[in-house]
């Protein structure tokens, strides 16, 4: 009897144990997730802060969005918008603090860094879920991340459809050699098959916008330069598919990058 008493106590301390591991949480939408625990190590960027105001994230932090980087025990860098981030993180089971965390001193024009930064430093919880992070106070979502799309590193172009609509290979538009872009820390470098490019861009999702892009001024034979620029300028959205860089203008494929080198 007492055995058996033995057991039903086990298996009832066992399923509750279960369902408290498996309670529902809801995210920022109000839609029900799973807290079924999954790994919080690795880079993560803004997809969801909560306001009153209206702004979309890209009018909130015009430089770039927010990154959160967890590495090793808890070690955690990143960037607010405006300043890098780094420090220790205080994480037990799904609960977390980010008590000690320093930040360059930069100021930045138009930027809710100061806005990210308190209400990070309200989180008491966190849930990950899928590709999606989401930082609580309480049962209360203040913050939902998402892994990012790699478009980081280097890229180099395999297929370009120009306005004009040209039947010309893409060794008949570019002799020389290859359109290469890097992006990396909101920057953006390459070269257009001729001349250097260098500026900025912002990324948001599958969102991205081409800042202040400059070239040399070399001369060059043959190559459909003017092409190129005008096509990158335009720019709007990206998305990455099969390994391959897509890049779109309203809508409309433009140029196709093969990856050459990832960022370490």
């Amino acid at each position: 009897m007492k055995n058996k008493l033995a057991s039903l106590l086990t298996v009832a301390f066992l399923s509750t144990a279960f369902l408290s591991s498996c309670t529902p949480v809801k995210d920022l939408n109000n839609t029900t997730v799973s807290t079924s625990k999954q790994t919080i190590n690795g880079k993560w960027e803004l997809k969801e802060l909560k306001t009153n105001d209206g702004k979309s994230l890209a009018q909130h932090f015009p430089q770039g969005l927010p990154t959160l980087n967890f590495t090793a025990g808890t070690m955690l860098n990143g960037r607010d918008g405006c300043n890098n981030l780094n420090g220790a993180v205080s994480i037990k089971e799904n609960n977390i603090s980010f008590g000690n965390i320093a930040s360059t001193m930069m100021a930045c024009q138009g930027v809710s860094d100061g806005l990210f930064n308190s209400t990070l430093k309200n989180v008491t919880g966190f849930v990950v879920s899928g590709d999606q992070l989401m930082l609580k106070q309480g049962d209360k979502v203040l913050m939902t991340f998402q892994r990012p799309a790699n478009l980081e590193g280097t890229w180099v172009l395999e297929e370009f459809i120009g306005k004009d609509r040209s039947a010309k290979s893409l060794d008949q538009r570019f002799p020389n050699k290859k359109p290469t872009v890097t992006f990396q820390d909101n920057k953006v470098s390459g070269n257009n098959g001729c001349n250097n490019l260098t500026g900025a861009y912002l990324a948001v999702g599958s969102k991205i916008t081409m800042q202040n892009i400059a070239t040399t001024r070399m001369m060059c034979d043959g190559v459909d330069e003017g092409a190129f620029n005008e096509r990158f300028n335009a720019v709007n959205k990206f998305e990455i598919v099969d390994g391959k860089l897509v890049l779109y203008a309203d809508d409309v494929k433009t140029m196709v990058f093969g990856n050459m080198r990832q960022p370490r």
